[in-house]
Order: C-alpha cells, then structure tokens, then sequence
C-alpha cells in the first residue's frame, strides 16, 4: 500500500472510529495531521479488541502483536496493517513516550479481562493510561510547549475519560460490562448487577449526578494549566492546545447526559455541526 493511500485509509478508520478526536485534528498543525490520525486509529484497533474476542488469553495475544508489530513497523518492516505500519512511522521519525505507549497498549488488558472496575482508584488509573495516555502523545505529537503538561494530560484524561464512560454505559450494559466504579456503585446505594439488567434506579442517577459533576472539576483544572489563566508564562503553546480540543466537547456532552431520559438505554450525542462550532469556537 502506497503512503499517501495507506494515510487516507488510516484517517478514513479514524473519522469512522473517533469522529470527536478526527475532526478536532483538523485544527492541528498541517505536518501533524497524519501523525494524529494514526494515533487515533490505533487507540480505536486496541479499543475493538474487546469485542473481537472470546477469551482474555486471545485478546492478550492480540495485544502482544501490536506490540511486536509496532516495534517491527517502527524499523521500517511492513507488518501488512496499515494503522500498525502508519504509526510505526511515527514512531520513527517522532520520539514518543515509550511509557505512553507501553500504557495506551497495557490497559486494554482491563478491557478483555474483566467486566467491571473495581473501585475509582482502578477507574482513575485506567483513565489516566488511556484517555490521558492519548492526550499526552497527542500534544508530543504536535510538539507542545510549555509547562505543567502532566498535570494537564491527567486532568483532560480524567475529565475527557469521565464523558465516555457515562456515554459508553447503554452500549456496554447490555454486554455485561460497565466502567462504572463498583465501590462507587455501592457508596451510591446501587450494584454492577442492577446495571446490568437494565433498570435505572436513584443510586444511579445520584451516581453519574457526582460523576457529572467530577468531570466538570476536572475539565476546570485542565483548562486552568492548559491556557495558563492568571499566570504568566505558563501554560501551551498555540499547537500544544489544538491537542486538547476534544476538551470543548465536554460541559455539551455533560449537559446532553444530564437530559437524557433513560441513562442505561439513551445514549448522549452532540448534533455534528454543533460539535463543529465548539472546535471553531475553541480555537
């Protein structure tokens, strides 16, 4: 496959994946775009493969080969994917956090091994690697400037990561599974098994309430460090900040969960110019 057919097929996978994270890289610099995308659709294959296998040990084999395969992709082997070689690529040319990856990679674990979280400790770490993970190689990806940048990936995670675990819980209740926290669960006066048969209740709602609530705290500290509001010097870069755009998805997403009608069967969407306007609106 040729780069630039190879490229187009990748961002192809990436708008259809992660329509959210795909057009906000639109707004990122020009010679990051591609880079971006890959990253996105390879985030989107790690998240499918909870639903591609059967038993934990095949999905543990998925996720050593694209290990193997970045690492062979990265030395300018063709594995025969076009997501594993275009990010190969990046990882030639780009010196990513290996940590990062490592991170994005071994959470996934979590995803083909179990059906719930345990407590919010496990649900903050899983956020932290993944949502987190992807903001942070997204503004390495970019060439972010500026301080506290730890700090912001891990608030964006947090905040970001929050949204998609409420929006995911009717697509994923009816699978057995759920991100919601069990010791949160039962602080709220509910269970992982009410979840799962499908009737909503007042433990929950008071739940994904705090949970709402959580993740606004969160977006607050991210924006707080990533445009440096009240201090001088600090905060990203122009670039750095187009990595965290996704981030102007949040308060709408937040305000259409807290009208849908039915948390474990209504999904919350955005109307897709309306999420444009707020990536304009953004930047």
């Amino acid at each position: 496959m040729k780069e630039r057919e190879r490229a187009a097929t990748v961002q192809q996978m990436a708008r259809k994946a992660d329509p959210d994270r795909a057009i906000a890289a639109l707004f990122a610099p020009a010679t990051a775009r591609d880079d971006l995308f890959a990253l996105f659709a390879l985030n989107s294959e790690l998240a499918r493969i909870a639903d591609q296998v059967s038993e934990p040990d095949l999905g543990e084999i998925r996720l050593q080969w694209w290990r193997d395969a970045l690492e062979r992709a990265e030395s300018g082997e063709a594995t025969g994917h076009p997501v594993a070689d275009a990010f190969g690529d990046v990882l030639a040319r780009r010196q990513l956090s290996r940590e990062r990856i490592a991170g994005l990679i071994d959470a996934r674990s979590f995803d083909i091994g179990e059906t719930m979280m345990p407590d919010s400790r496990t649900l903050d770490a899983y956020l932290f690697d993944t949502t987190g993970g992807l903001f942070a190689l997204a503004a390495e990806i970019v060439g972010a400037e500026g301080e506290n940048q730890g700090l912001i990936a891990q608030a964006a995670g947090q905040a970001y990561g929050l949204v998609r675990v409420m929006r995911s819980l009717p697509i994923l209740a009816v699978k057995g599974r759920t991100y919601l926290a069990a010791d949160a669960l039962e602080a709220a006066g509910t269970t992982p098994a009410e979840i799962f048969s499908g009737e909503t209740n007042p433990g929950l709602s008071t739940l994904l309430a705090a949970m709402r609530e959580e993740a606004r705290l969160a977006l607050n500290e991210a924006r707080f460090h990533l445009y440096g509001e009240g201090m001088k010097g600090t905060g990203l870069d122009a670039a750095g900040q187009t990595a965290y755009l996704p981030l102007a998805l949040v308060e709408p997403y937040l305000k259409q969960l807290a009208k849908v009608n039915d948390p474990l069967h209504d999904i919350a969407r955005i109307n897709p110019l309306y999420r444009l306007w707020h990536f304009v609106r953004a930047k």
